[in-house]
């Protein structure tokens, strides 16, 4: 089924690209980052502020203490959202070179996880990265190009990751010591588009943004596509549910090579919101052991 609906909001900002969309329940607040044009955007209570960031951003994370966690292309940093200052944390990770982070969330454990993709966009050399409290990082392997689309299912038990390159979703099984093995869940058809961000409802089925495609695709619990929405951008990037009830499916986009016109005009790069008839799964806050070890330093 082909959902045809009308963005309820709309953002002015236009991102390049922009993406990991991120509703802070608690706050009522959502967050989204542009990573070509370094910036994080914070929306609280209709009132917008920027952050400039000195390096390309791939994911950010609720943390505490007026802060978010900044998974930057070669490290992580907090973020003071009160002074905009930033500062780099050393971790580990035992990753490859020329890996560099992209796509992540906190799962209900409060533990980070992140993909990475190869900086050239050419080799299958990326990972799913787990980071324990000290940023103690284990990598397991992927072994795609460029690897997205981290979430996680009802009840935690197994993470989704999207091989963009590879137009495929695949379900990892957790376990205590990380990643126990994956299956193919979801292979897209051949209409256009490869899959990016996704987010899963309480309902268990997995959103994931169709970039190059126009469109949010829903996927059942086994893996069946049965619903998609349509979108007025060719690029959408990532989605997250958001909202005093978390109806509102949130859905970042880029422009950077796209020129889709609407009714709206150019919408590419701009946040797009839905309110929806199914609930989302709220997002979680990273471990306060993490931020307890105050291993950072200026940029």
């Amino acid at each position: 089924m082909i959902l045809k609906q009308k963005p309820v909001w709309i953002s002015q900002q236009r991102c390049s690209l922009g993406e990991n969309p991120l509703w802070d329940a608690a706050n009522s607040t959502l967050y989204w980052i542009n990573i070509a044009d370094p910036k994080i955007y914070r929306m609280s209570h209709g009132e917008i502020r920027e952050y400039d960031c000195p390096k390309p951003v791939g994911s950010i994370y609720l943390a505490g203490e007026g802060r978010l966690l900044v998974a930057m292309r070669p490290f992580f940093a907090w973020l003071n959202l009160g002074t905009g200052a930033v500062r780099r944390i050393e971790s580990s990770a035992g990753l490859h070179a020329d890996e560099r982070f992209n796509d992540g969330r906190c799962d209900r454990s409060g533990i980070v996880w992140i993909s990475t993709i190869d900086r050239c966009v050419q080799r299958p050399i990326g990972s799913v990265v787990r980071y324990l409290p000290g940023f103690r990082g284990s990598a397991t392997p992927s072994h795609a190009v460029i690897g997205n689309g981290i979430c996680f299912g009802n009840d935690d038990s197994h993470l989704y990751f999207s091989d963009s390159r590879g137009r495929a979703i695949y379900r990892y099984r957790k376990s205590e010591h990380g990643l126990a093995g994956r299956e193919l869940f979801a292979a897209l058809d051949g209409t256009p588009g490869r899959p990016d961000g996704c987010t899963v409802d309480a309902e268990g089925c997995l959103w994931s943004a169709r970039i190059g495609g126009a469109r949010i695709d829903r996927y059942l619990p086994d893996g069946r596509l049965v619903d998609s929405l349509e979108l007025p951008v060719a690029d959408p990037t990532h989605c997250t549910f958001g909202g005093p009830d978390l109806r509102t499916l949130f859905v970042t986009s880029a422009s950077q090579h796209s020129g889709a016109q609407s009714a709206h005009g150019d919408l590419s790069g701009a946040v797009l919101a839905y309110e929806l008839d199914v609930q989302g799964m709220p997002e979680h806050r990273i471990q306060s052991a993490y931020w307890r070890d105050e291993n950072s330093l200026p940029i």
